[in-house]
Order: structure tokens, then C-alpha cells, then sequence
């Protein structure tokens, strides 16, 4: 019998390994076969989660739903994921977006909210009730006395850098810092500061150039001190 459907036991757990150019019927074909001899006594324990490896192809829903019947009905797994070498379409988008730095030249009016995948560059000047959103890390040439939220999607390693003045507020994730206190009135507005969250999860504000020391990947360029 061809070898188009492997069996095996990772460090992972288990992993049932489909070839990419077997067609479907062949795989079912094999599959069931190979289940059915290796099917123990009954067992009523929990099923062992499995995970499917199908190479360079993409299953459509009918075909996941075919091998994913067949496994649970021979065998003591069940499924735990669908493993592709391919991407899809919204993938690809998806990966693009937030591999990409988005560029804008504005000023970001009150009630005004700009909303963008990846990380964002603004040139401009953020105005109190403005805000600005970004699922990556966040980059202001100008001064911002509205709303700043990275990493909105939960991405806690997200940055922001820029001169924040009364009243901003610097949102990261799920957690937030203000300068809207009567303390940061005098704020002068040639001070660049960075934000992140630390090792001990939270939100701190310091001198803009620690953004190099706490996330080295931002920046490729190797020169300097």
C-alpha cells in the first residue's frame, strides 16, 4: 500500500501526517485502513488530541470534516488543528499588514479616530479628543495631547514614542497611563518619551531612547552605542 498517510509521535504529541499529493480519496482510503489495524480494545477514556499535517495543500471545510469523521469514529484521537504549508489569502493580508509600518501625514482632530493595522507612523499633531489606534507599535513626529492606543488587539510588546503633553493619555493593550494631571501642565514640548509595558506588566514612561534597549527588533540598524 502507498505511503501517502503516516502515524507519529512527537515531542508534541501525536501527529498524523497526510501527502500533498495524494488525493482525497486515497488519503480516506489509507487512513481507514491504517486506523482499523492499529485499533486497540474499546476505550473509554478521553480521546487523545492529534494533529494533522497536510503539506502544501489547503482542505476545504467538506474535506477537514471527511478525515476529521473518519479519525474519530476509528481511532482513540480526535483532532486538535489542521496543519497547512500554505497561506491563505486572508493570512497573507493579514501578515502583510502587520509586517508593514503605516505612514500618515495629518493632524488628528477632536472626535477624530484613526484606526490601522501594524505600526503606525503619524507626522503631525494629535489634538486633545483626537485618537489614534494601531494593533502594532505606535510612532508620533509631533505633538500628542489626545489618544494613543497600541497593541489594541491585546499585543502587550507594542510601543509607543512621542512628545505626550497635557492632557494625553497612552493606552497599551488593555492598560493606560494619563498626563492629564495638573503635575504634567508644564510638560515642555521638546521632550520625546517612550512607553511599554515592563517585565512586571506595567505601563511606565521613560526617555524615548529605551525603546532600543527593551525591544532591539524594532530596529535593524546595528552602527552606534
Amino acid at each position: 500500500m502507498k505511503k501517502n498517510v503516516q502515524i507519529k509521535g512527537t515531542k508534541n504529541g501525536i501527529q498524523i501526517v497526510l501527502k500533498d499529493t495524494a488525493s482525497i480519496e486515497e488519503l480516506e482510503t489509507e487512513l481507514l485502513a491504517l486506523l482499523k489495524d492499529q485499533k486497540a480494545a474499546p476505550y473509554s477514556g478521553e480521546k487523545l488530541p492529534v494533529q494533522v499535517q497536510i503539506g502544501n495543500r489547503l482542505f476545504s471545510e467538506e474535506e477537514e470534516n471527511r478525515i476529521e469523521s473518519i479519525i474519530k469514529e476509528q481511532s482513540q484521537m480526535e483532532i486538535n488543528a489542521f496543519y497547512s504549508d500554505v497561506m491563505t489569502k486572508e493570512d497573507a493580508k493579514k501578515w502583510k499588514e502587520q509586517d508593514q509600518i503605516f505612514s500618515l501625514a495629518t493632524i488628528v482632530r477632536s472626535g477624530q479616530v484613526i484606526q490601522v493595522s501594524g505600526d503606525l507612523l503619524l507626522i503631525g499633531d494629535i489634538n486633545p479628543g483626537g485618537q489614534i489606534r494601531s494593533s502594532g507599535n505606535i510612532f508620533v513626529l509631533g505633538s500628542i495631547k489626545g489618544i494613543v492606543h497600541a497593541g489594541f488587539e491585546g499585543d502587550e510588546k507594542a510601543v509607543v514614542a512621542g512628545k505626550f503633553l497635557y492632557p494625553s493619555q497612552i493606552r497599551i493593550a488593555d492598560q493606560s497611563f494619563g498626563f492629564d494631571s495638573e503635575d504634567y501642565k508644564n510638560i515642555e514640548d521638546t521632550e520625546l518619551f517612550s512607553a511599554y509595558i515592563n517585565d512586571e506588566n506595567k505601563l511606565v514612561v521613560d526617555d524615548v531612547h529605551t525603546i532600543r534597549k527593551i525591544r532591539p527588533e524594532i530596529t535593524n540598524f546595528e552602527g552606534g552605542r
